[in-house]
C-alpha cells in the first residue's frame, strides 16, 4: 500500500541547508547553518535559520532558529509532538509572523525548534528505508531526551544562554518529562501544552512496526474533526484573514515537504513510533511549570491535563493550570493562537 521510502541519507526533496555538523559531546555542540546553493530563494527566506547538530551516536539533528533581537537575554526550546515536525507546528508558511516562533522572537526571545529523529529535515533513521513491519521502532523517549539535553547544552555552552525556557507541545510534554528523568536541565520555566497524565496510552510496541503511514486526509480529519459541528470552520481556524483551507494547506506543505514524505499519491508521510521504556513521572519537573490546554481539545481531556498539573513536582506557587476557550488540540495554529501564546509568555515573564 505504501511505497518503500527512499534511502535515509538522501532527502526526498533538497534540503534548504547543508548537512555538515560537529559531534555533540558530553558538554557542548557546534552547529552549521549553510544553505544549499540550489534551494529556492523564496522558500529559504521563509524558513527559520537551520543548524545541524551531530549527536553522540553520529545522528544529525536539524534545529531551527528564529531570532530577531540583537542580543537576546533568553532562549526558548520549542519541542513538537507526535506525527508532525517543528516547522509545521511552530513556523508554518501560512503568512509572515504567523507562527509561535515568530511571536516569541518578536518579543525578544531567541527561539529554537529541533526536528526530533524521524521528523522534518532531521536525518531519517535507517529503519525507515524499509517497510513499516520490517523493524521494531528505532526511537525511544530516552533517546529523544538525550538529544534535547544535548541541544540544551549547546544553547548554554556555545550560544551563551543561561536562561532557557522549555515549551513542549503535545508529545513534547512527554519528552519534557523524559528530559527531567535523565537530567536536571534547570529551565527557567516549563510549558506543557496539550499534555496529560494517566489517561492516554503512550508508547509503541517494542516489536513493531517501526512507523505508520499517515496521509493528508488523515491530517485534515484529525484537526477539523475536533472543531465543534456548529462552528464556522473558516473563522475557527483562519479567523478574518484566512480560510481554513489556506491554513490547512500551508501547514501540510510544511509537513510533507520534508524527509517524512514517502508517497505522492496519496500524499503520505511517515508517522514515527516511539518506545516508552519508563513512566517518566512529572514529579521530577520542579522548575516553574505551566500546564495549558484548549477547551475543545479532543485529544487531551481536561481530566488528563489536570492530572498532569497535579503530578508536576513544582510547588503550588511555581505552577499554574490554564485553559483557553475556543481552540482544538491545534489551537497554536488557529484563530485563538495569540491568546494561547500570550498566556505562555505571561507565565515565562513571571520567573
Amino acid at each position: 500500500m505504501v511505497d518503500d521510502p527512499p534511502d535515509s541519507s538522501t532527502p526526498r526533496r533538497v534540503f534548504l541547508a547543508g548537512t555538515a555538523g560537529t559531534v555533540v559531546g558530553a558538554n557542548a555542540a557546534t552547529a552549521t547553518d549553510d544553505r544549499s546553493d540550489g534551494a529556492d530563494e523564496s522558500q529559504a527566506a521563509r524558513k527559520p535559520t537551520p543548524h545541524d547538530l551531530t549527536m553522540d551516536d553520529g545522528h544529525r539533528l536539524r534545529v531551527w532558529e528564529r531570532t530577531t533581537a540583537d542580543d537576546p537575554d533568553e532562549a526558548v526550546i520549542f519541542v513538537h509532538g507526535m506525527t508532525y515536525g517543528a516547522l509545521s507546528m511552530f513556523a508554518p508558511p501560512v503568512a509572515d509572523e504567523y507562527g509561535w516562533m515568530d511571536y516569541a522572537a518578536a518579543r525578544g526571545q531567541a527561539t529554537f525548534a529541533p526536528d526530533m529523529r524521524g521528523y522534518g529535515e532531521t536525518e531519517r533513521p535507517a529503519e525507515y528505508a524499509d517497510p513499516p513491519v520490517a523493524n521494531p521502532p528505532p526511537l525511544s523517549f530516552e533517546r529523544e531526551a538525550s538529544d534535547l539535553l544535548a541541544v540544551t547544552r549547546w544553547l548554554r555552552d556555545e550560544r551563551g544562554f543561561d536562561r532557557i525556557h522549555y515549551v513542549g507541545l503535545s508529545g513534547g510534554s512527554w519528552r519534557g518529562r523524559a528530559v527531567y528523568t535523565l537530567g536536571d536541565p534547570g529551565y527557567a520555566t516549563v510549558t506543557l501544552a496539550g499534555g496529560s497524565f494517566g489517561t492516554l496510552p503512550v508508547g509503541a510496541s517494542p516489536i513493531g512496526p517501526a512507523y505508520l503511514p499517515h496521509t493528508r486526509d488523515e491530517f485534515i480529519a484529525s484537526w477539523t474533526g475536533e472543531v465543534p459541528a456548529d462552528a464556522d470552520l473558516d473563522r475557527w481556524i483562519g479567523g478574518e484573514e484566512f480560510t481554513a483551507d489556506e491554513v490547512l494547506s500551508a501547514v501540510w506543505e510544511a509537513i510533507f515537504d520534508t524527509n517524512q514524505a514517502i508517497d505522492d499519491d496519496p500524499e503520505t508521510i511517515i508517522n514515527p513510533l516511539v518506545i516508552q521504556g519508563r513512566t517518566y513521572h512529572p514529579k521530577r519537573i520542579t522548575d516553574p511549570t505551566l500546564v495549558i490546554r484548549a477547551s475543545s481539545d479532543g485529544t487531551i481531556s481536561r481530566v488528563g491535563a489536570l492530572n498532569l498539573y497535579d503530578a508536576v513536582g513544582a510547588t503550588d506557587r511555581r505552577k499554574r493550570y490554564t485553559e483557553i476557550a475556543g481552540g482544538t488540540h491545534f489551537i497554536f495554529l488557529e484563530r485563538k493562537r495569540h491568546e494561547f501564546f500570550d498566556a505562555v509568555s505571561r507565565f515565562q515573564t513571571r520567573y
